[in-house]
């Protein structure tokens, strides 16, 4: 054999495997970690995935947890770090019984992020209940936001009922006489449905999440803890005319719990409000709507 032949099989066999850094990415983008944020009166457990350099902070809804946005990943994790947020009392949060989450933790949770990932401005998604978190967000500390992405948002408008049973000394009463009545006025609930003075899609969702004992305990410890976080509707629009980073607004043309009115109310009072009414309910996001959303985040446009 000659010389050069034997060297062409000695390098072919000993040459370093080569190293694919697709595949390494790939890898690191679909990783998962789990942590958590430490706060005066508890801590509110995360989940994280996606290696870009933009932040991106999620907040579920009522009676969901982080893993809630995980179908958003495959979209976004390229282009954000994504941090999936569990509520008080919600997924692996440990919060204290009682005890308010208040605007100021909202600042420190969004201040300890922005520090432990090296960045100015965060992105927010919030769906139902996790809505009304960031707007309150965005009421607090608008020269931190980049843009804003809402899903059947809450804290649109005022709701008149639910300051009554989480702000007022006699609405709280009522209501925790209500939880605690061991199911007996669900009967009320029914004669009120019968009367039409409740439709089909609430008197659902109130047996669904009040005909357990569990449920309304687990309702009696989450609306009061969540009461104080509600957007200041005049520093909001201050900071939307300051500010004017792009919010977008997606809702289901068949939601009940919170419909399209509320939205298009509240889109008059702003240019930065861009609004989207989907052929869905409450439940507005799946396979066939979050290409869309995604993409308001990543390119600012839908």
């Amino acid at each position: 054999m000659r010389p050069a032949a034997l060297f062409m099989i000695t390098a072919k066999t000993f040459r370093m495997p080569e190293i694919n850094s697709d595949a390494l990415l790939l890898k690191a983008v679909h990783k998962k970690e789990s942590g958590f944020v430490e706060l005066p009166n508890g801590k509110l457990h995360y989940l994280k995935t996606g290696v870009g350099r933009r932040l991106l902070v999620c907040f579920h809804g009522y009676g969901n947890n982080a893993g809630l946005f995980a179908t958003f990943a495959p979209y976004l994790e390229r282009d954000f770090t994504i941090i999936s947020v569990d509520l008080p009392h919600h997924g692996q949060s440990a919060w204290k019984e009682n005890v308010l989450l208040e605007p100021k933790d909202l600042t420190r949770l969004v201040a300890q992020l922005t520090t432990g990932y090296g960045v100015q401005k965060v992105s927010l998604l919030g769906y139902s209940m996790g809505g009304r978190v960031c707007l309150t967000i965005a009421s607090l500390m608008p020269e931190c936001i980049d843009k804003i992405l809402l899903i059947a948002p809450d804290g649109l408008v005022f709701n008149p009922f639910y300051y009554f049973v989480t702000r007022t000394f006699i609405g709280k009463s009522i209501f925790k006489r209500f939880l605690t009545g061991g199911g007996k006025y669900l009967k009320l609930v029914d004669w009120m449905h019968e009367k039409k003075w409740i439709d089909s899609s609430r008197y659902k969702f109130a047996m669904y999440y009040l005909t357990s004992e569990k449920d309304r305990s687990f309702l009696l410890k989450v609306w009061p803890a969540m009461c104080r976080i509600v957007p200041d509707r005049k520093r909001l629009r201050a900071a939307f005319k300051k500010y004017q980073f792009p919010v977008f607004i997606f809702m289901g043309a068949y939601d009940r719990i919170i419909p399209v009115p509320h939205a298009r109310k509240f889109q008059r009072n702003f240019r930065n409000v861009h609004l989207s009414v989907l052929e869905k309910g409450h439940r507005v996001f799946d396979a066939t709507t979050l290409p869309e959303m995604a993409n308001c985040l990543i390119h600012e446009t839908c």
